[in-house]
């Protein structure tokens, strides 16, 4: 498989990116999540724009490092760590992501997962 072969993502994974967008707007500009890539890859997604294996790579990087999020104070208002965890996907791109992986990238996939944080996200969202 090569670093560049691409997947459309599915439409959970483009609803949790539009969610983010649309939830961000609304927010005034002190409580607005996500850096410039982080807004590139909510708007990727939601608009269900082919994403590359490296690609899927980063977004299970990102969600493992950031699971602690979903325990933040600001995560029931949806504050700026619920806003960059939809933005990349949420659970449903996480469990997108492990999967193409899994089927896809296995050797990389398997050195990924033996990792505690990354075990932890996997059992987090379902996989």
């Amino acid at each position: 498989m090569a670093l560049d072969d691409t997947f459309r993502p599915p439409v959970a994974v483009a609803k949790a990116g539009q969610l983010a967008l649309e939830v961000r707007r609304e927010k005034p500009a002190s409580r607005r999540g996500m850096t410039p890539v982080g807004l590139r890859r909510a708007a990727q997604l939601a608009n269900r724009e082919p994403v590359s294996v490296r690609t899927l790579r980063r977004m299970l990087g990102y969600l493992s490092r950031h699971l602690v999020d979903k325990e933040g104070s600001s995560w029931e208002e949806k504050g700026k760590g619920w806003q960059a965890w939809h933005g990349w996907g949420g659970d449903a791109g996480a469990r997108w992501a492990a999967s193409i992986l899994r089927r896809n990238d296995s050797e990389w996939f398997d050195g990924w997962r033996r990792a505690p944080r990354n075990r932890k996200l996997l059992r987090a969202v379902g996989r």
